[in-house]
């Protein structure tokens, strides 16, 4: 698999053979659809695990399997809604 690079920046020519799908994807971003759709989901999806990660300190989960890990998950997720409604009741 190749990286597709940031935006605005080249990366190394992909080649339909050997790559089809990582071409495909390619040519899906460059089209007007494709870089709209892409700056949405830079601001819908990553704010949030930002916050988790900076504001929460949360990197990694303590405990194992599925089960354990999202009901950990959704406490860290209780524990940053209620941060950020104690914020906006305070104001």
């Amino acid at each position: 698999m190749i990286a597709l690079g940031r935006e605005g920046k080249q990366h190394a020519e992909l080649n339909l053979e050997t790559d089809p799908h990582t071409a495909a994807m390619s040519a899906k971003l460059q089209s007007d659809e494709g870089k709209t759709a892409y700056r949405r989901r830079k601001w819908i999806a990553e704010p949030p695990d930002g916050w988790i990660k900076s504001v929460l300190g949360f990197r990694q989960f303590s405990l194992r399997g599925l089960h354990r890990v999202q009901a950990e998950w959704k406490l860290v997720c209780m524990a940053l809604n209620l941060r950020r409604m104690s914020t906006m009741s305070a104001s």
